[in-house]
């Protein structure tokens, strides 16, 4: 992995292995391919052990693929787009999408309130991957400044 990591993925992994979440053996499903989530999701998890499944605006029957995630990643940007009822009791899910309802309310792609129901362990939204995603900006911005100043020393 080069030492500038994508920071939305990055911080996902991070929340993962803090909560003691294990990959290896697990199977989990990144709903999404973007080149900013979920695609860089897809090789975090795979680095990490996990066997990964990505799904995208073209696959069929997303309920089922969904409710075979031990670990669900859902980056989208589609209010509500998975059910809760399509997650697989004691799975993981971590709610990558953040949305704003004409009402002005700020949401996920995961229908949380029924997801929490089923789910082991479940990120809101607001205030669940956000952060994480910014305390990596923050690492990767150390990090670059780190080896900048190796360069100059070089």
């Amino acid at each position: 992995m080069p030492a500038l990591r994508p920071c939305t993925p990055h911080g996902v992994i991070h929340m993962l292995k803090t909560i003691g979440e294990t990959f290896k053996g697990r199977h989990a499903v990144v709903v999404g391919a973007s080149n900013i989530v979920g695609r860089p999701m897809n090789l975090e998890l795979l680095l990490a052990g996990a066997t990964v499944t990505v799904t995208h605006r073209f696959t069929k029957d997303l309920a089922r693929f969904v409710g075979d995630a031990d670990i669900l990643v859902v980056a989208v940007g589609k209010p509500g787009i998975v059910k809760g009822e399509w997650v697989k009791p004691g799975a993981t899910v971590i709610d990558v999408g953040i949305n704003r309802l004409p009402d002005g309310k700020l949401t996920g792609d995961v229908d949380f309130e029924e997801a929490s129901k089923r789910a082991a362990w479940i990120t809101p939204v607001p205030g669940g991957v956000g952060p994480m995603t910014v305390a990596m900006l923050l690492r990767n911005t150390l990090q670059a400044a780190e080896m900048h100043d190796g360069a100059d020393k070089a």
